[in-house]
């Protein structure tokens, strides 16, 4: 946890011996998080819809800069560095899907309340994920063309698609006269981090057919159909076992 940490984020040098040390909630800056998750609206429900999508993207976010960081490693020839970028991501993956489970919790009638509230919105419109998709290598430019992106979302994607993936610096590492044992172990690790990228996807499209059966879903997806289908998707093909 955070333990004794008492370093205050507005200054830095001698000044922070003059400044009071930050609480908890300060430096968690829970007074701003907990309104933007909308946790005091009366739909309950609705909250733990929100704030379930909402932590998804936290977790998005901290996903890029571990890939970002990975992918600077293999390009060094540095595979220990990435191996420690890369080593959380699986069990990043699995707390969202133990969300999920939450989810699976609301009633049916709920769920479909906030469905239809939903709109045009669904969690296809993630662009934080397309960029986790796009950085390792999983690469679909009419993915560009997604309804509801802004022009600003599509810049970020395009940056995506013209930068280095994590998949492209990890052929020229094992292709780089590195020790075998050393690729060895981080081709494991990208396996296991697409793994878990699986298990979450098909956790969603279970959850989706519970809810909705054959049904699209939301914004006129093609609901648990769609989701089932991507979890064949693999963000590191070379890593699994070739025939």
């Amino acid at each position: 946890m955070l333990g004794d940490m008492t370093v205050n984020d507005t200054g830095n040098g001698a000044d922070l011996l003059d400044q009071p040390p930050l609480t908890y909630g300060q430096i968690l800056r829970l007074d701003q998080l907990l309104q933007v998750a909308r946790v005091d609206e009366d739909d309950v429900d609705r909250t733990l819809f929100l704030a379930t999508h909402q932590s998804c993207e936290i977790w998005f976010a901290i996903m890029l800069r571990h890939l970002e960081e990975a992918g600077r490693a293999l390009r060094d020839g540095d595979g220990e560095a990435a191996l420690r970028r890369i080593a959380p991501l699986p069990t990043a993956m699995r707390v969202l899907s133990d969300q999920f489970d939450a989810l699976a919790t609301m009633a049916p009638e709920a769920f479909g309340r906030i469905r239809v509230e939903l709109g045009d919105t669904s969690g296809f419109q993630s662009v934080q994920w397309r960029e986790v998709e796009f950085l390792c290598g999983l690469r679909d430019e009419r993915l560009l063309r997604t309804h509801g992106f802004t022009d600003a979302d599509r810049a970020r994607l395009r940056a995506r698609l013209e930068g280095p993936s994590v998949a492209d610096a990890f052929d020229a590492f094992r292709a780089g006269g590195r020790p075998p044992a050393l690729v060895e172990r981080v081709r494991a690790a990208l396996l296991t981090f697409d793994e878990s990228a699986a298990l979450w996807r098909a956790r969603h499209a279970a959850l989706a057919e519970r809810f909705l059966g054959g049904a699209p879903g939301t914004a006129g997806s093609e609901g648990a159909n769609y989701l089932w289908g991507a979890a064949r998707r693999r963000l590191f093909p070379a890593a699994w076992p070739q025939d």
